[in-house]
């Protein structure tokens, strides 16, 4: 295949997944049920247009898109919102996974007749929810901020449980007789209290870094953004650190400390991280063969193992990870929902077929149907469970301006934008009649996609955007000064 056709059938399933998302929309189906589909319709089995099936390459891309998905769900943490929830949280991704774990083993072995490293392998691969999965379904849903929050974190820190216990079970399933469980818990506490050391070390230089260079142009500082995370990632797995809870956490820094050109940054990454998740559920769904999907064995497998899990495993999991944690009935029913399984569980399963297991292509199958019958009965569901629950909540408006960053000539000046809100102290006033600090320059007002000359006589209405002529590094000092406009309240410096 010529890089010609190779460009244009990736144009191809790119546009047909964007496309596809209106209709996850309308019938409430999880985008990345889609975007799988897309790449089992251009897979082998099907129309044959892409022939895949190298899993070394397959894990390798989706490693990179799980850093920075990771990376961007990091970025978009605020500590205020992560702190409280963070010890429901770690334990959700503890023993939570435990838990999963070892029910899905016992069904596999007991009901299913696996033997017991194999059975343990099942329950590890299935055991953790996955970040990309849960951030995307979690996008624009109306859900109780606690609940949000507490998904998010969770399926931001329980990716190094479901490694360290895949790698562990698969050297289980190798050589019984090496196996030690002693050493398998020192090497887990060593994972993840290197990998949370090394992000946090990393986000503190990149943070450094960022806020005093001074590059040529701003194009390059989403660029220097992505090289931190993936260095993050680097950095821990060299010293068999946890590379996603590092990178994970980097992100977590970020968002939590002063970030010159923030917003731009921002949205740069959530572009990125999009156009990762798309492909990586695309190149998910090449690796996967219907055919031998639809084997009645692995069918009759794959349906046990997500009933137990959607039905047993999961419910009772959350139930006793949140028992010392102030979580109602009702919040414990939307987080039992919303635990999806997505491409970590996927990407995972590729571990034993790298390793040469013997049942590891059977195992591949039974963790994709899982994981796309959970997300299809889950990802569909939670809507309905969280208005039963009575946990959607109107989304707050938003009074805090937008500000996004903007190059201009001078390198100790910037311009932002800022939004009016409706019915404050400056709706319907003029510029002239607004206190202004000196530095600060009105130079266009935006009503209704029109630009309008700003004057003494001009008067703001609420909805207008502001472009504002400042310092650079000002964010705060703007923040202030339009919540003093919007509350009343004199503005202090």
């Amino acid at each position: 295949m010529n890089e010609a056709t190779v460009l244009l059938l990736a144009g191809i399933l790119l546009l047909l997944a964007i496309i596809t998302t209106k209709f996850a929309v309308r019938l409430n189906v999880p985008t990345l049920i889609l975007f799988v589909f897309v790449g089992i319709l251009a897979g082998t089995d099907v129309t044959g247009w892409i022939d895949f099936a190298d899993f070394e390459q397959a894990r390798l891309f989706g490693t990179i898109a799980l850093v920075i998905i990771l990376f961007d769900g990091g970025l978009n943490t605020r500590w205020k919102n992560f702190k409280p929830v963070l010890p429901a949280a770690l334990s959700l991704a503890t023993i939570g996974v435990l838990v999963t774990t070892g029910l899905i083993a016992v069904v596999a072995h007991y009901l299913l007749d696996f033997s017991w490293p194999i059975a343990l392998l099942i329950g590890a691969l299935v055991g953790s929810t996955d970040a990309a999965a849960v951030f995307s379904l979690l996008n624009g849903q109306s859900i109780d901020q606690k609940v949000k929050h507490t998904l998010e974190a969770e399926s931001g820190t329980n990716d190094p449980m479901a490694v360290f216990l895949t790698i562990l079970f698969t050297e289980f399933a190798l050589s019984p007789a090496a196996f030690s469980i002693g050493q398998g818990i020192v090497a887990l506490l060593y994972e993840m209290g290197l990998g949370l050391l090394i992000g946090l070390v990393i986000g503190w230089g990149l943070t450094t870094l960022m806020n005093r260079i001074q590059l040529q142009s701003s194009a390059l500082y989403p660029t220097l953004l992505i090289s931190g995370a993936l260095l993050s990632y680097g950095v821990a797995t060299s010293l068999h650190a946890s590379g996603f809870l590092a990178v994970y956490v980097t992100g977590i820094w970020l968002s939590n400390h002063d970030l010159i050109y923030r917003d731009i940054l921002v949205r740069f990454s959530g572009s990125l991280s999009h156009l990762a998740e798309v492909g990586m559920f695309i190149m998910l769904g090449l690796l996967v063969f219907p055919k031998q999907l639809l084997d009645p064995q692995t069918l009759l497998v794959s349906a046990v193992i997500v009933l137990t899990l959607v039905l047993i495993a999961r419910p009772l999991a959350v139930f006793l990870s949140l028992l010392p944690f102030p979580y109602n009935i009702r919040e414990q029913s939307v987080i039992t929902a919303a635990g999806l399984r997505g491409a970590v569980p996927i990407i995972l399963a590729t571990y034993p077929l790298s390793s040469g297991l013997p049942e590891a292509n059977l195992l591949f199958n039974i963790v994709f149907f899982t994981v796309m019958t959970s997300a299809l009965l889950q990802g569909t569901a939670l809507p309905w469970i969280v208005k039963l629950m009575k946990l959607d909540v109107k989304p707050l408006i938003d009074v805090e301006p937008l500000i996004q960053f903007m190059t201009v000539a001078n390198p100790n000046a910037e311009i932002v934008e800022v939004s009016v809100p409706s019915f404050c102290r400056i709706d319907g006033k003029t510029l002239q009649e607004i206190e202004m600090p000196q530095d600060l320059l009105v130079v266009a007002v935006i009503r209704n996609d029109a630009i309008i000359t700003p004057r003494g006589q001009t008067r703001l209405i609420g909805g207008d955007q502001l472009l504002i002529l400042t310092p650079k590094q000002s964010e705060e000092r703007i923040r202030k000064l339009i919540a003093s406009l919007g509350l009343g309240q004199p503005f202090s410096d």
